[in-house]
C-alpha cells in the first residue's frame, strides 16, 4: 500500500492571487484571497487589491516562492503599536511632522510594519547627523516604555557615535 504524498502542492489546478498593489500573495482558497483583498482594500483606500485566477504552471512560471509559497490559510493580521524619534546632533529631538506614537493593523506579509513580538526596538544612525529610535509590538505599554529607553539610547548616541561604533565625526 502507497505512503502518504510528500507532494505539498495543492490538487486543485486554480491559485487564487490576491493582488494587493505590487504585492502578489498566491491562495489556495478563492475566499482566503477574497478575504484579504477586502481588509486590504478597506485599510488602503485608494490603492488597488483583487483577485486573479492565475492556473498553476502561471504561478510556478511568473509567481514568487513557487507553489511552496501558495497559502492554504489566511494571514495573520494584528495591532501592531510604533513608535519613532529622530535626534540632531546637540540631543535636540528633530521635528518630523508626525506623531511619535501610533499604531495600525498589520498582515504578517507587511514585514516592516508586523511584528508579532511584544516589543522591539533598536537605535539607527541615518546617512548625516540624525540618529532615530524606532520601536514597535503588540504591546501598547511595552512599547511605551521601551520608547523612553529607545529615545535615552538615541541621544547618548548622537552624543558619543563612537561608543556606538559609529564614525567618530559627522559627514
Amino acid at each position: 500500500m502507497p505512503g502518504p504524498s510528500q507532494n505539498t502542492a495543492p490538487a486543485d489546478p486554480t491559485v487564487y492571487v490576491a493582488c494587493l498593489g505590487e504585492r502578489r500573495l498566491p491562495f489556495l482558497h478563492h475566499e482566503h484571497a477574497e478575504a484579504v483583498v477586502s481588509q486590504w482594500g478597506t485599510d488602503n483606500p485608494g490603492h488597488p487589491a483583487e483577485v486573479e485566477v492565475w492556473d498553476r504552471e502561471r504561478w510556478e512560471g511568473k509567481g514568487h516562492g513557487g507553489m511552496r509559497a501558495v497559502r492554504d490559510c489566511m494571514p495573520d493580521r494584528r495591532m501592531v503599536h510604533h513608535a519613532h524619534a529622530a535626534f540632531l546632533p546637540d540631543g535636540e529631538r528633530l521635528n518630523v511632522g508626525r506623531d511619535g506614537q501610533w499604531f495600525i493593523l498589520a498582515w504578517e506579509f507587511e514585514a516592516d510594519l508586523y511584528t508579532d513580538l511584544p516589543v522591539r526596538w533598536h537605535t539607527t544612525r541615518r546617512p548625516g547627523q540624525e540618529v532615530e529610535a524606532q520601536v514597535r509590538g503588540t504591546d501598547k505599554d511595552a512599547v511605551a516604555t521601551a520608547y523612553v529607553e529607545a529615545c535615552a539610547q538615541a541621544v547618548d548616541r548622537v552624543r558619543n557615535p563612537i561608543r556606538y561604533g559609529d564614525p567618530g565625526g559627522w559627514l
